[in-house]
């Protein structure tokens, strides 16, 4: 019954958010443009043996993981010289179902602990005021909680929450360099951090060059990698190139983090760490298949070569791109792996065994059309860069295979099937399975 009622107070939720843009926004209507949208991912899986210490734990999942945006376009502000701004409020619901089972594996705790509710109840995923032509032309200013990702995600991105606080573009600054100026003020565990910094784009003959610089300060105690600490202050800058061509794509970012900490202990530490991910594509038409394509990547980031230092060289961000609803998102279905952590396999910050830091990253993968199928193959290969137990660096393999199949624009059914098989690093070499078939609308 209680989970009944949830349910029940969830879609009430979005009949009084519903009815609230009905009332308010007809006023506005005739002068400016109401978008609406939304997405709906409903996924039903059963993850198998998977590995956590010298245990195995398995977990069926049914989970629903949905958007509903209201953006007020084009109003225009009377006091100023062709100002105009958007309104925009995105509503956001995850949760496991009202027919699954608890979600009791600690794998998918943390991905649950960051959300405001994790039951199917809505939150604000978004609310925020865009202005165009903020004090003057080619500014372009955003105010409130709104989604944001910086580069490919490695150390910055909003994911299912957004980030709360301002960003300001800025077009031609010189010549064709475009910049934007941030600051935010997300909410982890108990407490806001202080996130603030700045990146460049510049355009080239062929591609795009990104650069960024901005500082994460965590004032509270936290389980960092090295050390326990009780305030830290990291820095990271980055360069990013990215290409895009008929048959070929190009990603590549690399990062360099630093920064100090105090410790728990007394005493102060450093940061000292680095990360880089390779990542690109080939579009070949192949016989029996058509156009298909090739994909390969391949990262790293630093790690810890001992237990007892002052200065921490693994590369560990705050909030980059990890998770996706109640799972992970990243390389390997199973894995979820990002270039600093992994799928939980013991209670570590990095979900490594302890004394394990850093990533190796490699895959291979090809996507090949077949009739109205879009079939998916894919290889990882996880290596870890240090092992300060003077143990092996080999954490597992993965390979997944998917189907896919568009129905449309609008909708696509999924279907995956994934095998993990531990390596070196782990007692136990028995392969964690995962199956899973999703259907994807949106409009």
């Amino acid at each position: 019954m209680v989970k009944q009622a949830d349910r029940f107070d969830a879609y009430g939720l979005w009949l009084v958010a519903c009815g609230t843009v009905a009332l308010l926004f007809p006023a506005a209507a005739s002068a400016t443009k109401l978008d609406l949208f939304s997405n709906v991912e409903i996924r039903a899986g059963n993850y198998q043996r998977l590995v956590y210490g010298d245990t195995r734990n398995s977990q069926p999942i049914f989970s629903e993981n949905a958007t509903l945006g209201f953006v007020i376009k084009g109003i225009q502000l009377e006091k100023t010289r062709e100002s105009a701004m958007d309104v925009g409020i995105v509503l956001q619901s995850i949760g496991p179902g009202a027919s699954s089972n608890t979600i009791i594996s600690p794998q998918f705790t943390d991905a649950a602990a960051r959300l405001p509710n994790s039951n199917g109840t809505p939150f604000i995923r978004s609310a925020y005021v865009k202005i165009y032509k903020f004090i003057r032309p080619g500014i372009t200013a955003t105010f409130g909680r709104q989604d944001f990702l910086l580069g490919q995600g490695i150390t910055l991105s909003g994911e299912d929450l957004g980030l709360a606080g301002g960003r300001l573009e800025v077009d031609k600054i010189l010549n064709s360099v475009k910049a934007d100026l941030f600051a935010f003020r997300p909410f982890k565990t108990n407490r806001f951090f202080k996130i603030y910094g700045a990146t460049l784009f510049y355009p080239s003959t062929e591609g795009l060059w990104q650069i960024y610089h901005f500082q994460e300060k965590d004032d509270g105690p936290v389980r960092d990698i090295m050390f326990d600490a009780l305030s830290k202050t990291k820095k990271f800058t980055g360069v990013r190139y990215f290409l895009s061509q008929k048959q070929l794509t190009f990603d590549g970012e690399a990062v360099i983090q630093r920064g100090t900490a105090k410790k728990i202990g007394g005493g102060t530490g450093n940061y000292e760490a680095h990360a880089f991910m390779l990542k690109g594509s080939w579009n070949q038409d192949i016989t029996f298949f058509g156009q298909s394509k090739v994909r390969l990547a391949y990262g790293r980031s630093s790690g810890n070569p001992g237990r007892d230092s002052a200065t921490d060289k693994a590369f560990f961000p705050a909030f980059g791109s990890k998770f996706n609803g109640l799972e992970r998102r990243g390389y390997g279905a199973i894995a979820g792996a990002s270039l600093y952590d992994i799928i939980k396999t013991s209670s570590t910050a990095n979900g490594l065994p302890y004394g394990i830091s850093g990533l190796n990253i490699i895959n291979l993968g090809v996507d090949l059309p077949y009739k109205k199928l879009i079939i998916s193959a894919d290889i990882y290969k996880f290596r870890a860069s240090k092992n300060a137990n003077n143990g092996s660096l080999q954490i597992a393999s993965e390979w997944n295979l998917k189907a896919s199949y568009p129905m449309g624009e609008t909708l696509q059914l999924n279907a995956v099937y994934a095998v993990f098989t531990p390596l070196g690093i782990y007692p136990q070499s028995r392969e964690a399975k995962l199956a899973y078939g999703a259907i994807s609308a949106k409009f």
